[in-house]
């Protein structure tokens, strides 16, 4: 997702205080990442691991949904289900993709005219260009395999490890999924009638569009067009909530729309009238974000919108240490020092923060935080309903994902809360909509 939570204040104010000169190799080890993670997540792992794979140590988010080797991994794995990621590509050479990518199916729809666009990633909705689904910037790379890493013996397992990923690119290298290039991703889902699709990101150029502008109008329409299409078409559409702390219920305020070209961006009033897409769109499943603690202080929130919570990590939450954010596949073509999020994370890990990136079989993993990992856990896990009941309803699949989820109340003032207040009990509330997801429940729904 676009303004994605990379680092937190802490972090930026250390930053803001070195020189950003990337390291020769400064990346963890497995053994050392391992070791880390062994000794600081202790209070929330209790000693067990996921998954045999060298990473599982670290994967505190898949024991909170019971992704696991004697969990959900034992009544379903995602076999035979596609999976669509509209992000920013994959790497495609990554040992924690290779195995469950459709390659003859991914394509990109960054289009000659797309502001941002790097010329490697311009694809024109032509399937034939395979090169430009590669992942220039690393996001696609980390929710893919959040959604279907293997068990293969390699960095870590996704909650569902034997689904087949689709990578349908809709994103630049910048970070920018403008609406153009998201619907025209949705309609390709819908062509192929894959089983659920992923969109951790909002479509740009606005965060909120508002019924009240003819132009924000039609993009919103365009958008739920496209989903509808999708839908109708049997695909599970799964959206990251958003990382702006805001109540999504009732809205207040959009101080960065819109955010394309530089410096257009106004501060305006936003009412029950604006939505944010694709989460608000009709009978998408909106995805808030937890820490090993409870709701991540970043997530959107909003009683109606969200349907389920999900690990998306909060940096430092609880434990004052970075590996409360999700660890998860990096891209090899994540390079450039401006753009990128591996230089930037792996400059920290080496001058800050170690953890933040690691080396397995020569293969990159990294620790991001926001609903943009939030929400592929919850795509696996609707992947896990797919697998067991095929001929579902897209509104049955998400039924199932809600209806199974563990349910949480809202919590005590804590200090690791939104800004927001929570609202409702018992089975719904605005922080974690019907609860966290579970993997093993939904797979035996």
């Amino acid at each position: 997702m676009r303004k994605l939570r990379v680092v937190a204040a802490a972090a930026v104010a250390v930053v803001a205080s070195l020189c950003l000169v990337p390291a020769a190799s400064p990346a963890e080890t497995t053994p050392s990442a391992v070791a880390m993670c062994t000794s600081l997540l202790a209070p929330v792992m209790g000693g067990a691991v996921p998954s045999s794979e060298p990473l599982a140590p670290c994967q505190w988010d898949m024991l909170q949904i019971h992704a696991t080797t004697g969990g959900s991994y034992a009544v379903a794995t995602g076999r035979g289900v596609r999976v669509g990621v509209i992000d920013g590509g994959v790497d495609m050479t990554h040992p924690d993709i290779a195995p469950n990518l459709n390659v003859a199916l991914s394509c990109s729809f960054i289009f000659s005219t797309t502001p941002t666009a790097d010329p490697q990633e311009v694809g024109n909705g032509d399937c034939t260009n395979k090169a430009a689904v590669q992942d220039l910037g690393g996001h696609g790379t980390h929710v893919a395999s959040t959604i279907a890493a293997p068990v293969n013996g390699i960095g870590i397992a996704g909650v569902a490890p034997q689904a087949t990923i689709v990578a349908i690119k809709a994103c630049t290298i910048a970070s920018y999924c403008f609406a153009d290039s998201v619907a025209a991703a949705l309609r390709y889902a819908g062509d192929l009638r894959l089983d659920v699709v992923n969109l951790s990101l909002f479509a740009d150029p606005y965060l909120y569009l508002c019924g009240n502008d003819a132009e924000q109008r039609a993009i919103y329409r365009d958008l739920q067009d496209a989903a509808r299409y999708a839908q109708q078409r049997g695909v599970v559409i799964v959206a990251a909530a958003g990382n702006e702390s805001q109540d999504l219920q009732h809205p207040d305020q959009d101080v960065i729309s819109p955010d394309w070209p530089p410096g257009a961006a106004v501060t305006r009033d936003v009412g029950n009238n604006c939505r944010v897409t694709p989460a608000e769109i009709p009978g998408v499943l909106a995805v808030s974000s937890v820490g090993p603690f409870g709701i991540a202080d970043y997530s959107n929130t909003g009683m109606g919108v969200v349907g389920v919570a999900a690990p998306g990590g909060d940096y430092f939450q609880g434990l004052d240490v970075v590996q409360t954010g999700v660890l998860a596949a990096g891209s090899s073509t994540d390079n450039d020092p401006d753009l990128g999020i591996w230089p930037f994370l792996d400059f920290l890990n080496d001058n800050a923060f170690p953890g933040l990136t690691v080396l397995d079989h020569g293969a990159r993993y990294d620790v991001l935080t926001g609903t943009s990992m939030a929400s592929p856990h919850a795509a696996g896990v609707a992947a896990l309903v797919r697998q067991m009941h095929p001929g579902w309803s897209p509104g049955a699949v998400i039924a199932a994902v809600e209806r199974s989820a563990q349910p949480r109340s809202c919590p005590a003032a804590d200090g690791f809360t939104t800004a927001v207040p929570c609202q409702g009990q018992g089975g719904r509330t605005s922080y974690f909509g019907h609860g966290l997801v579970d993997a093993l429940a939904a797979a035996r729904t």
